[in-house]
């Protein structure tokens, strides 16, 4: 059964309503020097740039199966909160036209080469953010309609792989207490060796009926900091990632999404760009290889989305409610589930969630939409450190994570349950 989508003046597309289709497009969304970089979290303080190394971009991929239709956006940024954007269901209105504000999933990759975007300082009530916060507003809208217009037919594909000696579980047991890795480097390697970390690399290949590409879409997990409180905007080893393998044009648009980083760092933070640079060709070199890849049946295809009010930590600091109010997405396609959670999990919130799933193939992203600050375990909040606050980087009580995890899975579960002809775990 075909359903013929009208583009106003452009050229009409018909679409098979069993069909899947993947559009894409890219956008500069790099800020003025002045909208500077977060320089302490705990003091709330930035400082302007000096230079620009490498462009922030909006990274859209635009998916649609007859009826439904779905904008993944991952944007170069730190993260983005309510009081960032002066109100998350407008700034997410503010994008709407073709694709509804519900289905336009908002992720950041998390460099901490970008703008201070979830109001740790003062730079979110300067008139230079507002003015730049309002640009990638109408940036996003537009490249999301691009994407669009862009739209094929496409086939999906799968690959797992293994990136080592680029991540780290950074909580570092002391007899003083725990310290983040960065404090100890060089690192030795039974502190690398530490667990929980994954250092799995999960890859999703659209490409068009003719082998084509149109979209990578890369999941990796680790902080985006080998530049951190350097004096330039850059978007880092997902950056450094993109540009390679834009030099590749069958791979199609390259996005990046990041997993549940909330407790893993490289072993070189802050040691400077040519480690970001290493650790993105590291990346790219594995979508190039294109080896193992597993066919996904796009027939399946649906979104589901919902929200948590959590209650903030007292002596946090956190003054507005709705910073605190979480969003999910969960996208199928086929027997893949890709999950995005809210602020920075850790890492065994996601193993948690991919384990219990009921879909043969899951993939779990953080830093989607409005950020909720780290969500640390009951084990690291016993334990204390930098991650467990509080403060407006960490104000959620215990068991938030426990909360994370029972509601990813019910929407996992849910959407599952449409179309119970696939395998429950992955081979």
């Amino acid at each position: 059964m075909a359903a013929v989508v009208s583009l106003g003046k452009k050229t009409k597309i018909t679409m098979d309503q069993a069909q899947l289709f993947a559009g894409t497009a890219v956008a500069d969304i790099t800020p003025p020097l002045e909208v500077g970089l977060l320089t302490s979290s705990v003091n709330g303080l930035y400082e302007p740039f000096e230079l620009v190394r490498l462009p922030l971009k909006a990274r859209i991929l635009v998916l649609k199966s007859g009826a439904e239709m779905v904008a993944l956006v991952s944007v170069d940024l730190l993260a983005l909160n309510d009081t960032s954007v002066n109100g998350w269901d407008r700034f997410k209105a503010g994008m709407s036209g073709i694709v509804s504000p519900d289905n336009i999933i908002l992720t950041c990759t998390h460099t901490h080469n970008a703008p201070e975007s979830v109001a740790l300082s003062g730079l979110y009530l300067t008139d230079a953010y507002q003015n730049w916060l309002s640009k990638v507003q109408s940036i996003i809208k537009q490249a999301i309609s691009d994407a669009f217009y862009a739209i094929k037919a496409c086939m999906l594909s799968l690959a797992y792989n293994k990136l080592n000696d680029y991540s780290m579980q950074r909580r570092i047991k002391t007899p003083d207490g725990i310290v983040m890795s960065d404090s100890i480097q060089p690192i030795d390697s039974e502190l690398f060796n530490l667990e929980p970390v994954d250092r799995r690399v999960k890859i999703m290949y659209f490409n068009d009926e003719k082998g084509n590409g149109i979209a990578a879409v890369v999941q990796a997990t680790c902080h985006p900091v080998h530049e951190m409180c350097m004096k330039h905007v850059s978007s880092e080893f997902p950056g450094e990632m993109c540009r390679e393998l834009e030099l590749s044009p069958k791979i199609g648009m390259p996005l990046f999404l990041n997993g549940a980083a909330g407790d893993i760092n490289p072993p070189t933070v802050s040691m400077g760009p040519s480690y970001a640079h290493d650790h993105g060709l590291a990346l790219a070199s594995l979508v190039r290889q294109n080896q193992h890849k597993d066919d996904v049946d796009t027939l399946a295809f649906g979104t589901l989305h919902s929200s948590i009010q959590f209650p903030v930590r007292a002596g946090s600091g956190v003054t507005n409610k709705l910073d605190a109010m979480a969003r999910f997405s969960v996208v199928r396609i086929g027997s893949l589930a890709i999950v995005f959670l809210p602020g920075e999990p850790f890492i065994e919130t996601a193993l948690h969630i991919e384990i219990h799933s009921p879909f043969a193939n899951t993939i779990v992203a953080g830093y989607g939409e409005n950020n909720i600050g780290y969500i640390p375990t009951a084990k690291a909040l016993k334990e204390g450190g930098y991650e467990a606050g509080p403060g407006k980087w960490s104000f959620m009580e215990e068991g938030a994570d426990r909360l994370i995890c029972t509601e990813a899975l019910r929407l996992l579960n849910k959407l599952f349950n449409q179309n119970k002809s696939l395998k429950t775990k992955r081979e």
